[in-house]
């Protein structure tokens, strides 16, 4: 009898065990079964899918690359790169040149962070009757300017590159260019004196540092076509 009670014990838990995995089974096998018909619905190709673009990854250009592919740039629609020494430009920059008889001076000063172009500009007329080049480090003077008041325009940076537009020519720097329109008026007119007469003149420091203007006069940026003007 002990021996029989034993025997059925095992066959009544290994049958229980082995109905236990087939419906697990039969259960699993629906699941799956769904499963694939899920994914067969879901993997339907869509014709108007749009086509994913590729992904393009531009090379890290230095500041030294993208100056040389600006100027490259620039000098295939007609700008020429321009190395200068102090002194008044060609009046092909939109300026009549004009001297006066009285001695008179604006002295003008560059520190080593830029080089410099002045224009003396007239108040009344607007004109332009000088246009001055002065490099980085240097002094320059100009003289002789016919009487009258007078504001600058002034551009500070570095390569200068010139360019002819409608039979004129246009300037402007490659390099960290400002532009700036002088607020201040210098009066260049004789004044007479109890004893005789006086004759103005003026002085400027000019220099860039990190990207910021430093000179001795009041002073608003203005655009590079509204320096050419």
């Amino acid at each position: 009898m002990k021996k029989s009670i034993k025997f059925f014990a095992v066959i009544f838990l290994f049958y229980s065990c082995q109905s236990s995995n087939s419906e697990e089974r039969t259960r699993n096998n629906g699941d799956l079964n769904n499963t694939f018909e899920d994914s067969a619905t879901a993997y339907v190709p869509d014709n108007n899918m749009p086509i994913a673009e590729p992904i393009v990854i531009e090379p890290t250009l230095t500041p030294e690359q993208i100056m040389e592919q600006q100027k490259a740039d620039l000098i295939r629609e007609g700008w020429e790169e321009k190395s200068l020494r102090n002194g008044q430009l060609s009046s092909c920059y939109n300026f009549n040149p004009k001297t006066g008889p009285v001695d008179n001076a604006l002295k003008v000063h560059v520190g080593s962070g830029t080089d410099v172009v002045i224009k003396v500009m007239d108040v009344t007329t607007d004109e332009c009757v000088r246009y001055i080049f002065i490099n980085s480090g240097s002094s320059y003077s100009i003289n002789n300017i016919p009487e009258g008041q007078y504001y600058l325009k002034i551009a500070y940076g570095k390569n200068w590159l010139s360019k002819v537009e409608n039979g004129q020519c246009v300037g402007k720097f490659l390099n960290q260019p400002i532009y700036e329109k002088g607020e201040d008026i210098m009066d260049f007119n004789v004044k007479t004196t109890f004893d005789g007469y006086s004759i103005p003149s003026f002085s400027l420091e000019l220099d860039v540092i990190s990207s910021s203007t430093s000179n001795s006069f009041n002073s608003a940026n203005i655009s590079e076509t509204k320096f050419n003007q």
